[in-house]
C-alpha cells in the first residue's frame, strides 16, 4: 500500500482476474468486481474499491496543482496559469495552490545590507566572487555532495563545479583560473571569498601569492559581504 502498487503475483495466487483494455482496468473475483479504474498518461488509476481493501493501492493522478508545484521547482500560481493556458498540464484545470510551508521556509533569508560605495567592476576578472554550497542530502548522480561557483563582477559570468569533498575546492580554483585567463587573455587580479578552511589553507594563500591575486576575505558570519554569490546559491539550489 504504501508503494503505490498493485501486486499482480499475489493477485494470482488468490485467485483473483485482471482486465486492462480501452482504456480502463478492473480486478474482479468471480461476478464480484473488487476494484476498478481508468487510464490517465500512462499510469492506471483506482475509481472504486469494494471488497478487500488490502489487495489493492491506488496510485494518485499526477494532475493536482500543488504536486507540478513542486515538480516546477515550486513554480507560482501565474506560472501555472500559463501553462495550463498553453494546454502544456495535460489534464489540470484548476491552477490554485494550497499553503507550501517548503516555499516559505526555503526562500526565508537574510536582509541585505544597505547598498554602500561598491561600484560593479568594469573589466573581467578584475573581481571573482567565489562561494562553497553543501552538502546537501541528496547526491548527485556522479555522487558529488558540493559544489564551488565563481561569479566575475563585471560580466557576472557564473561558472560551477560539483565536488565530492571540501577539500576539491583549491583543484577547482587552479583549474578554473587556468581556463578563465586563457578563456579572456586577461588575469584575474582579484578574488572575494568567506573565511572558510577551503579558502584559508596554505597551499591556497601561496597560489595566490605566486599569482599575485588579491584574496578578499568577508567579516566572519556576515554572508551579506560576499552576496552576490550567495544570491546565486540560492537561484541554482531553488531549480535543483
Amino acid at each position: 500500500m504504501r508503494m503505490s502498487l498493485i501486486s499482480m503475483g499475489q493477485l494470482d495466487d488468490e485467485g483473483y482476474s485482471k482486465s486492462f483494455r480501452k482504456g480502463g482496468w478492473k480486478i474482479s473475483k468471480g461476478a464480484l468486481v473488487v476494484t476498478k479504474g481508468h487510464k490517465i498518461g500512462i499510469l492506471y488509476t483506482l475509481k472504486t474499491l469494494i471488497g478487500k481493501s488490502n489487495l489493492a493501492a491506488i496510485t494518485k493522478e499526477g494532475n493536482s496543482a500543488d504536486l507540478w508545484h513542486q515538480r516546477l521547482g515550486h513554480m507560482s500560481e501565474k506560472g501555472l496559469k500559463i501553462l495550463v493556458d498553453k494546454n502544456l498540464l495535460p489534464g489540470l484545470k484548476s491552477y490554485s495552490l494550497d499553503l507550501c510551508e517548503h516555499c516559505i521556509y526555503g526562500r526565508q533569508r537574510r536582509v541585505s545590507f544597505l547598498r554602500g560605495d561598491h561600484d560593479r567592476k568594469k573589466n573581467v576578472l578584475e573581481l571573482v566572487h567565489s562561494n562553497v554550497f553543501g552538502p546537501v542530502n541528496i547526491k548527485s548522480l556522479a555522487g558529488e555532495s558540493y559544489f564551488v561557483i565563481f561569479i566575475d563582477d563585471a560580466s557576472r559570468k557564473v561558472w560551477a563545479y560539483p565536488m565530492k569533498n571540501k577539500s576539491e575546492v583549491f583543484g577547482m580554483f587552479q583549474k578554473f583560473h587556468v581556463v578563465v585567463e586563457r578563456e579572456t587573455n586577461k588575469l584575474l587580479k582579484c578574488l572575494r571569498t568567506d573565511n572558510g578552511g577551503e579558502y584559508c589553507s596554505n597551499a591556497f594563500k601561496e597560489y595566490c601569492n605566486r599569482f599575485g591575486i588579491k584574496h578578499e576575505k568577508t567579516v566572519p558570519s556576515t554572508p551579506q559581504q560576499n552576496g552576490v554569490v550567495e544570491r546565486m546559491n540560492r537561484t541554482i539550489m531553488e531549480k535543483v
